[in-house]
């Protein structure tokens, strides 16, 4: 239940105090470039405060790591969810969403997998909750590094053994906002 809770609280926060700051986008602009920057800024004000936190949130579990380069973390930590831009969800399709990922997790993703960007409701809504990372790693192809692109196709998988640190770096700091 503490899942839950985190999640739900996350949402709460990022639906009633999502305004950006001057420093939030000095931050921002300083590790998107043109392109990664009109990404960031399709997203919804809720979503564009939810991966600031995540970027904050990496830059604090990076503490005095020296051999993981923080910008590309932070880069893919800002665009992690822009796949979820192709869907316009609304408010309660996240809670329904946040829902049934936590509490029904084998019947969310039978749905999500029989889902896709046009089907019924709740195939849709699940799908794009299961899907956003590979959505998200198509519209950035192109116009970020590899590496970056990998990030966000993959942040929302299970743990793996050997993983690359900066995976489980994002996955950490995704989980906590």
């Amino acid at each position: 239940m503490n899942l839950f809770w985190s999640r739900f609280t996350a949402l709460l926060r990022s639906v009633f105090w999502n305004k950006l700051k001057d420093a939030d986008i000095a931050f921002l602009r300083a590790y998107l470039n043109k392109q990664e920057q009109v990404l960031f800024y399709s997203l919804p004000a809720r979503d564009q405060r939810h991966s600031l936190d995540v970027a904050y949130t990496v830059r604090d579990l990076l503490g005095k790591r020296t051999k993981i380069n923080p910008d590309k973390l932070y880069k893919a930590a800002l665009l992690h969810d822009v796949g979820k831009t192709l869907a316009r969800l609304r408010i309660r399709d996240r809670i329904y969403q946040v829902l049934f990922f936590t509490l029904l997790p084998p019947l969310a993703n039978y749905l999500a997998d029989h889902g896709s960007e046009t089907t019924g409701y709740w195939r849709r809504i699940l799908f794009f909750y299961k899907y956003h990372p590979r959505l998200g790693a198509t519209l950035v192809k192109g116009i970020s590094s590899n590496e970056v692109l990998y990030l966000i196709e993959h942040h929302h998988d299970a743990y793996w053994p050997g993983e690359p640190k900066e995976l489980t770096i994002i996955r950490e700091a995704d989980s906590l906002n």
